[in-house]
């Protein structure tokens, strides 16, 4: 099972004129199982915007989960669609699907939506989404590799360089429910910065990768990386997974390998 992970795409603020047909290039080329876009896909919310984030996802051909970021929400100047309907273009343009799901391959991937209007740049996971957490990898069978995707961080240190970084409300009663269902790998964005993380949340319990995606294709750079362009490509084996991320050549127009990092899967509980 292999999953391209992309995020904050920006469309208002792409960065090079090449890199959205070299992202779907390479991700139509073959080998990609599942497309997960965890948020920001417009830079304010603009029909145009959309329109240009959904021509992406109807030019991919491997499925897409997408999840909406903050960016994707009416913008501060329309203070009553923000608070009332704050994804009612998200929902017309992308999916109304605010928790959507993939299985395949013995691989469970949820989506949840971390993005409300009353929020500036924050985001927040609700008591309801902890329950639809539980309720969908309940299900699951036990050896099965889990992925959350959401947009917003939920671990303070996980992105080292740029450490501590703000994460959504209630976000640790959160990874506690991701620690009791035993999530693997959390996939995630909104601080354009590529970086992948192992956490033991609780000391002695289960462990949980986070891989945090840089900007994919907008220049919204964030130092220390700075102007470059990232996504990240999770393989999913037997007895190990790897995330490898790919970086941006604006001089090239196309993506390369800038790094892997391997991790052994753990057992499950039924395994011991």
């Amino acid at each position: 099972m292999t999953i391209a992970h992309i995020s904050d795409l920006h469309f208002g603020r792409i960065a090079d004129s090449g890199v959205v047909e070299a992202l779907v290039d390479e991700l139509n080329a073959g080998g990609i199982d599942l497309v997960a876009l965890s948020g920001d896909l417009t830079q304010r919310a603009r029909v145009s915007e959309y329109k240009a984030a959904r021509a992406l996802l109807d030019a991919l051909d491997p499925p897409s989960l997408v999840v909406a970021g903050n960016h994707d929400v009416y913008p501060w100047w329309r203070p009553l669609k923000r608070v009332w309907t704050p994804l009612a273009r998200y929902k017309r343009y992308v999916t109304d699907d605010l928790a959507p799901t993939f299985e395949a391959d013995d691989v469970a991937v949820l989506g949840l939506t971390s993005a409300y209007g009353a929020s500036i740049k924050g985001g927040r996971i609700t008591a309801a989404d902890r329950r639809a957490l539980v309720d969908y990898f309940r299900d699951i069978p036990a050896d099965w590799f889990k992925v959350l995707v959401v947009h917003h961080q939920l671990h303070p240190t996980a992105i080292g360089a740029i450490s501590p970084h703000p994460v959504a409300r209630q976000a640790q009663e959160t990874l506690d429910v991701v620690t009791e269902v035993a999530v693997d790998l959390i996939l995630c964005g909104h601080l354009h910065v590529s970086a992948i993380q192992p956490l033991e949340i609780i000391p002695g319990t289960h462990r949980i990768v986070i891989a945090s995606a840089g900007t994919t294709t907008s220049n919204r750079w964030r130092e220390p990386t700075g102007p470059v362009n990232f996504y990240n490509v999770v393989t999913v084996e037997s007895d190990a997974f790897s995330v490898e991320e790919r970086r941006y050549l604006r001089e090239d127009g196309r993506f390369v390998r800038d790094g892997v990092t391997r991790f052994d899967r753990l057992p499950s509980e039924e395994e011991g």
